[in-house]
């Protein structure tokens, strides 16, 4: 058996690709747009990069995106609305 060499790059590209496609039709289809939301409480630096990332990728993907930040000293009872 003889090992593939795969392009990360090339990969990661093709299925950002197909994940904007299938946004576009979903959106025309279905007139429903997907999105990511997200809950970061506390303030360490990778931590909100990764978020970051994620929402941007969203973006990009057509998603719609959202963040939602609280302070570290946040209880799950303290964040109810």
């Amino acid at each position: 058996m003889r090992a593939a060499i795969v392009d990360g790059k090339q990969v990661a590209a093709s299925v950002i690709d197909a994940v904007k496609a299938a946004t576009t039709t979903l959106v025309q289809e279905a007139g429903v747009k997907p999105g990511l939301a997200v809950v970061i409480v506390g303030n360490d630096p990778a931590s909100h990069a990764y978020v970051s990332a994620k929402g941007r990728m969203a973006k990009e993907c057509g998603f719609a995106s959202v963040q939602h930040t609280f302070p570290e000293e946040t209880t799950p009872t303290s964040s109810r609305r």
